[in-house]
């Protein structure tokens, strides 16, 4: 990044930000929706435990009946977070990971890192290793670390079922992720990162699938 671009970096952080501000109320109506949708086909004082279960796929695409909502919307501005958080230095990353976690758009980072592993399958270029592995460092294993894992390890074998290599790859985002214990793992996102290829779900999970 050049003297100009590095000048801009914290204009187009603010500028971020306020894109994700924006999105709060329409990703809130969202979820409100598919609450509403999926409790209506899934009322859990009708009837016995065996005939809600039976009801839950009924529930589920009631829910998905909402739509998509805000989705591509909240992906195009978590292209630009991720396509500016791979080439800044840690301390805006930090910035970035702050800004995403304040917003509702947070809950959509592992659909966005599930979607970059897709476009990897049907073709895409390095550009969506890169922001897939952005996101898996940004979301900083907030929730659950073995969804987190898992996802990590469907990106990795997109992108090296496409000739891709993606180890550099992972060491290059591990510099910029954050090196404290998080909430949702045992592990920082900087070491899980730079050691996954070292992994024991690496060895288990994805190694045997590369042969």
């Amino acid at each position: 990044m050049n003297e100009r671009d590095a000048a801009a970096v914290p204009r187009l952080v603010a500028k971020l930000g306020r894109d994700l501000e924006a999105l709060d109320e329409p990703i809130r109506q969202w979820e409100e929706a598919r609450e509403r949708a999926f409790s209506t086909a899934f009322d859990r004082k009708d009837g016995p435990l065996g005939a809600l279960m039976g009801r839950l796929p009924q529930a589920a695409a009631a829910a998905a009946g909402v739509g998509t909502g805000p989705v591509e919307r909240v992906f195009a501005v978590f292209d630009e977070i991720c396509d500016l958080y791979a080439r800044s230095d840690p301390g805006t990353c930090a910035a970035l990971r702050e800004i995403v976690h304040e917003h509702k758009a947070r809950g959509l980072l592992p659909g966005y890192l599930s979607h970059c592993a897709r476009v990897l399958e049907q073709g895409g270029k390095q550009a969506w290793l890169e922001r897939g592995l952005a996101a898996a460092s940004i979301d900083d294993q907030r929730h659950d670390y073995r969804d987190w894992l898992m996802s990590l390890g469907d990106l990795y074998l997109s992108a090296f079922l496409r000739g891709l290599h993606p180890g550099p790859a992972l060491k290059r985002m591990a510099e910029r992720s954050n090196d404290l214990k998080p909430r949702g793992g045992p592990t920082p996102t900087r070491e899980a990162l730079e050691r996954f290829e070292e992994s024991a779900y690496f060895a288990t999970s994805i190694l045997p699938r590369l042969r």
